[in-house]
């Protein structure tokens, strides 16, 4: 007599079993097991009578057989009560074959090298797609794969969809309302709209603490001090305002009234811009370990000349403190708006040059992280780098201890006036 079929699934995704919703979002916090389940949800449904195609789908194909192909194989051998020799594994099309009912798993990547977009065009028959680390596709390549399945052998189609929570505008929140977290200002919970066709199962390493181990665990807790933004947005899965891996956090808004009655001293940060970066211009009122930040300028293609005339307009002069960087011939910039400009003796700025040298970048950082920054709400550059400054990160997508150089030119400018401090004022 052939042996029963048996297979456990973490209770948190019961619902799963009977939606009758299109999307299928199991996303949540690292550690809580969701490829897991969504590869153990194929072999059970490949080993149902019912009529199953299911495709394994990643932005690039080569990437399948290395995460949700392997997964799969485990998952097999993992289950005493399947016959591996049921089923037929074809290694180099990534083809799976459960022979008792002929259900089938297929491969598919959404571009063909990582570069160029491959047509979904070949998902007819599809009953099922399981996304891993769906916040990688594009909105167009999305919707062009949700277009191409059409099966009239089973009731309905279902997408489940695997991630981490990217930043807030990315598009795959278009099916959901973010509501403030509890548990940290500056973050997000997510809920699908009563209107969307989205089942969601949220969650985190807790819900699956029996198949972690007490390392893995104790690493996790311990980005709550060393790394928050990665903590709460990556381990507590909870959505940030920014990219993944952001370096500043906590920032709070204030009106461009409240700024204005600040009663502080203040300095100017200068950036200069080359070709396509703009030259970012910040205004810094200072207290003690209080820094209020507004933008004044964020424009690209100004030439000294250009660029003394928008600083005089803004109503900086010879007594205000402009502290500007020396790197891709900064120091001549320096140089000449210091010196002045024939026929313009409105033009005086006092410009000094910005302190660096090895280390002064991570230095100037926790220098600027250790202060409590607040931003003019108006200022949209300078929000918009504070949510997209990020840190490199590794090949395992973990935040490394270099900043990408990216979205940092109003950060730069802020970044030297905090390290020119007690020094050059």
């Amino acid at each position: 007599m052939k042996n029963e079929l048996v297979f456990h699934f973490n209770s948190i995704y019961a619902p799963v079993f009977s939606t009758e919703k299109r999307y299928i979002d199991i996303w949540g916090g690292r550690g809580r097991g969701g490829s897991h389940f969504g590869t153990d949800y194929f072999l059970y449904l490949i080993t149902q009578p019912a009529y199953f195609r299911g495709y394994f789908v990643r932005q690039v194909l080569a990437d399948v057989r290395d995460s949700l192909f392997r997964d799969f194989k485990d998952r097999i051998d993992e289950n005493p009560t399947l016959n591996i020799e049921d089923f037929h594994i074809q290694e180099n099309s990534m083809r799976i074959v459960y022979m008792p009912t002929g259900n089938t798993i297929l491969a598919k990547g959404v571009s063909k090298d990582g570069s160029r977009t491959a047509k979904m065009k070949s998902l007819a028959g599809a009953t099922h797609v399981l996304i891993e680390e769906c916040d990688e596709l594009g909105e167009s390549d999305f919707d062009q794969l949700d277009l191409s399945l059409r099966t009239v052998k089973a009731e309905r189609v279902q997408i489940i969809r695997l991630f981490n929570p990217p930043s807030k505008k990315h598009w795959i929140w278009r099916d959901y309302n973010l509501i403030d977290s509890e548990e940290k200002e500056g973050f997000y919970k997510a809920e699908p709209k009563s209107d969307s066709d989205v089942l969601a199962v949220w969650s985190v390493y807790q819900n699956n603490l029996k198949n972690l181990q007490a390392s893995t665990i104790k690493k996790f807790e311990s980005f709550k001090l060393s790394n928050p933004e990665y903590y709460y947005n990556q381990v507590r899965g909870l959505i940030s305002e920014g990219a993944k891996g952001r370096i500043y956090s906590g920032w709070k808004p204030i009106t461009e009234e409240e700024y204005n009655n600040l009663d502080l001293p203040k300095v100017y940060g200068l950036d200069f811009g080359y070709s396509e970066d703009p030259n970012a211009l910040v205004e810094i009122k200072y207290g003690k370990d209080y820094r209020y930040v507004k933008e004044l300028l964020y424009e690209t293609g100004l030439d000294n000349l250009e660029l003394a005339k928008r600083m005089h307009a803004l109503g900086i002069d010879e007594k205000c403190l402009i502290i500007a960087d020396t790197g891709n011939g900064g120091d001549l910039r320096i140089a000449e708006i210091r010196r002045g400009f024939e026929g313009h003796p409105e033009l005086k700025f006092n410009i000094a040059s910005a302190i660096k040298g090895h280390g002064s970048v991570n230095f100037g950082i926790n220098k600027v992280k250790s202060c409590k920054m607040f931003a003019v709400e108006s200022s949209v550059n300078l929000w918009n780098e504070v949510r997209e400054y990020i840190w490199l990160l590794d090949a395992d997508k973990n935040p490394t201890d270099q900043p990408k150089d990216k979205d940092n030119h109003l950060m730069d400018a802020i970044r030297y006036v905090e390290l020119a401090k007690g020094t050059r004022f």
